[in-house]
């Protein structure tokens, strides 16, 4: 049988960064905000109010579904960094083949989980446990692809833009239609829910296979030639994986990109999974109005544009610093609600929510934008240190960083809730579940933004620090001797790497 010819196949062929292209690789974030959002805001009712589930069993469920998802992530990570030395991988790409697996999933599994099973854990502990994977195909192939489509810091900013554009209309959608079939259906509905699951599963299927078709990875001559001076001869088993992953978290930017992730993340969700709590039971309110509030999340699709332009100006920590500080204060309003005990009536209360919650969205959304815009430079900074081209081992640990934010979250709001004795069949809960809602919904978001903040004072990677990154990797890499560095590059290197200059370029981390 003849060899491919890589240089004739669409998914190894290098094509300028158009707008339309953009627009095609952004589709697939569909699938991550719909996932993220989901899991973050309403799953957790919908598991306790419709399904009739312990929301402290539904909490230990999700977790122990995350500690499944972790030794999936690590499988598919290191699967996917070696796919190319397979048949298939080399046929269809090592980070594309991923897409079909998770597209299949998708639209089978997404629409089960919303039919309502009462009291059947085993039937939604299976559904998860394949969306999870589904989510994990899909998430770990995506992160590698801005770093292998082009090696420009401008041209990944502008594809991580288009990107958060489509992901802000996604979170829009995920909050918008249940909101609007509550409306028509009914506040109690669980039709609701399930139209929705139908829909989002076709929809996100779709939006993989679009960037199934418009994206391209590095081919496997390009991978064989790059390892090749500095490959070892480790056998790439089980035990080689994990020291891979060990590896990739040693190097400081991405530790650091992972540990941001992890802290802001986990103040989201456990914000966004109370929240509906918080408007049912301690405002009042109905169902239907907290769907409604949350759809403010369309504001995204301006904070986008606008993000984009001080990201270009000032830089990713700047951008977090702002992003942090506007959560925080919306945190610290709700904060002084409760303690002086003031009582709204009903029309003050949803206006109060709907600008505070319009308030919130800018700040989360412009820190998903920067976190988003700075995850496609860090691979970059492991190949430095590593001379490999790991970035699906990184995109593993932070996909399983968001997963296990989501489900720590969930956990740790359900087994506070049930600490606290709160109860689903009373429409009037007692005082220590208010509390316990209260402490779900503002203490520790607070805490955990707070410590974010404090963590992106010293985080100094962006586009012009990327830049000499890169540019020393090519330098090393055509034979350029590590004596001969100038002392700007070695600070930056140093900083970003968390190695010293002499220890880094080895392939042995």
């Amino acid at each position: 049988m003849e060899p491919l010819n890589y240089n004739n196949m669409r998914v190894y062929t290098k094509k300028p960064i158009t707008m339309l292209r953009s627009l095609g690789y952004g589709m697939n974030d569909l699938n991550g905000s719909a996932w993220g959002t989901l899991v973050g805001s309403y799953l957790m009712l919908f598991l306790t109010t419709y399904a009739g589930l312990n929301a402290g069993l539904v909490g230990t469920m999700l977790f122990a579904l995350k500690i499944l998802d972790m030794i999936v992530c690590g499988v598919i990570g290191g699967v996917s960094d070696n796919l190319f030395r397979t048949k298939i991988g080399r046929l269809l790409g090592r980070r594309h083949a991923l897409f079909l697996v998770g597209a299949i999933l998708t639209v089978v599994c997404f629409p089960l989980l919303f039919m309502v099973q009462v009291g059947s854990y085993m039937w939604y502990f299976i559904v998860l446990f394949l969306l999870d994977t589904a989510q994990s195909f899909n998430n770990i192939a995506y992160e590698t692809l801005a770093t292998e489509m082009t090696d420009k810091a401008g041209e990944r900013v502008k594809l991580s833009s288009v990107r958060m554009f489509i992901s802000a209309f996604g979170t829009f959608a995920v909050t918008g239609l249940p909101a609007i079939l509550l409306s028509t259906l009914g506040n109690d509905s669980a039709e609701a829910y399930t139209i929705s699951g139908i829909v989002f599963g076709i929809a996100l299927c779709i939006g993989t296979l679009i960037t199934y078709f418009t994206t391209w990875e590095f081919s496997p001559k390009y991978v064989e030639e790059f390892e090749q001076d500095t490959k070892t001869s480790e056998k790439k088993n089980f035990l080689y994986a994990l020291r891979e992953y060990k590896n990739v978290l040693k190097t400081k930017a991405c530790r650091r990109v992972c540990t941001i992730y992890f802290v802001s993340y986990f103040a989201k969700d456990c914000f966004n999974t109370v929240f509906f709590f918080y408007v049912a039971f301690v405002l009042g309110l109905s169902q239907a109005m907290a769907q409604t509030a949350s759809s403010l999340s369309i504001i995204g699709l301006i904070v986008v544009p606008i993000a984009t332009f001080f990201m270009y100006k000032f830089g990713p920590k700047w951008l977090w610093t702002v992003a942090f500080s506007l959560m925080i204060a919306v945190l610290v309003y709700y904060l002084g609600l409760h303690i002086m005990n003031i009582h709204l009536s009903h029309s003050a209360a949803f206006i109060t929510i709907l600008v505070l919650t319009a308030l919130f969205q800018i700040g989360r959304q412009t820190m998903e934008y920067t976190v988003w815009n700075v995850i496609p430079l860090v691979p970059d900074v492991d190949s430095l240190v590593s001379t490999k081209l790991r970035a699906g081992t990184f995109a593993a640990c932070q996909t399983f960083t968001r997963k296990l934010t989501g489900a720590i979250g969930s956990a740790t709001v359900g087994w506070i809730l049930a600490l606290g004795g709160f109860d689903k069949s009373l429409a009037v809960q007692t005082d220590s579940a208010l509390l316990a809602i209260v402490i779900a919904f503002i203490a520790i978001p607070m805490v955990c933004l707070i410590y974010s903040l404090y963590l992106v004072r010293t985080f100094n990677l962006n586009p012009e620090t990327h830049k000499i990154i890169k540019d020393e990797m090519d330098r090393l890499k055509n034979g350029g001797e590590k004596k001969n560095v100038d002392s700007k590059t070695r600070t930056v290197v140093e900083d970003l790497t968390g190695y010293s200059y002499a220890e880094i370029w080895d392939a042995n981390k």
